[in-house]
């Protein structure tokens, strides 16, 4: 079977697509590892309209209206893509086929690459707030970065543990002004400006992190750290493709989610639009659905 479209990836923007192709007939497959992405870690999503709460509460709600229509759902990895008469998606168990595709991929966390930290993940070190947090109840944990999800991180560990450090290499947080405020108005947490993490220290688990700061070294005694420094597009199964990226390795698409590759769409934080958030990624699934139906309509 050749389908119109396959989506890759089920978070936000996979998810928004799925449901505009299957509205407008279009025989659909999702092909995903899970189902929500890294919207699944957000803890407390405060700007998508008319909701609030968990992220991975709001995309159990997507899901539950996609599952309404005719669409294939295949959970699975994609190992590879490519292009003949039509695009060919080879994943770990099947190879399917399809005239369109839109990738929706999305990122994956990027790592601090200091000493200790890859010994010691999953033994203090962590990408997940919202998988980890428990484990540190009444403890002392570090978050490393700056933006929205470091911040929301913190604030959500500071419900927890009794002392939460945040380290920030720059002046000052890039969060929004409300996470800024509510930081500074946490007694149990201690913000270090200007601080760069050199080595986690820890034999069996994570005691310490020794960071440079204002050019001297000093260490902080810890029971887990939290690495929030943004991330990196997962887009390694395309490059047989052959497709334009950006300087920083996201998919350049123009303004209907069209990349350089005929038949070939992305949305959301695989793309290289600047604003990453649930509600923009949802915009540009949708984008890329109706792209996909005017392109098979010729």
């Amino acid at each position: 079977m050749i389908y119109d479209l396959i989506i890759i990836g089920a978070g936000p923007a996979g998810l928004t697509a799925g449901i505009y192709a299957a509205r407008s007939g279009l025989k659909t497959a999702i092909v995903s590892k899970d189902i929500g992405g890294t919207a699944n870690s957000i803890l407390l999503l405060e700007n998508w309209p008319g909701f609030e709460g968990p992220g991975a509460e709001l995309m159990k709600k997507f899901y539950g209206q996609l599952k309404k229509y005719n669409i294939d759902f295949v959970i699975d990895e994609v190992n590879n893509i490519n292009k003949k008469d039509n695009f060919i998606v080879k994943t770990k168990k099947q190879e399917l086929q399809s005239k369109t595709l839109i990738l929706t991929t999305g990122t994956e966390r990027k790592t601090l690459n200091i000493p200790g930290e890859e010994k010691l993940i999953g033994k203090g070190v962590s990408y997940c707030v919202t998988c980890d947090a428990f484990f540190f109840k009444g403890k002392t944990v570090g978050v490393v970065g700056g933006s929205d999800c470091a911040a929301t991180s913190a604030l959500a560990l500071s419900n927890l543990a009794k002392k939460v450090y945040v380290i920030y290499r720059g002046k000052k947080l890039r969060c929004e002004d409300v996470n800024s405020k509510r930081l500074e108005e946490k007694k149990s947490v201690e913000i270090i400006y200007n601080a760069l993490p050199i080595k986690i220290l820890g034999k069996e688990k994570v005691e310490s992190l020794k960071i440079k700061e204002k050019n001297k070294e000093k260490e902080i005694q810890l029971d887990g750290l939290f690495i929030e420094i943004g991330s990196t597009p997962l887009k390694e199964f395309i490059k047989n493709l052959k497709i334009k990226l950006d300087s920083e390795g996201y998919i350049k698409v123009d303004e209907n989610m069209k990349t350089s590759i005929k038949g070939l769409f992305a949305a959301g934080d695989v793309t290289s639009y600047k604003l990453k958030q649930v509600v923009v990624a949802s915009a540009q699934g949708a984008i890329a659905a109706k792209s996909v139906q005017d392109f098979l309509r010729g």
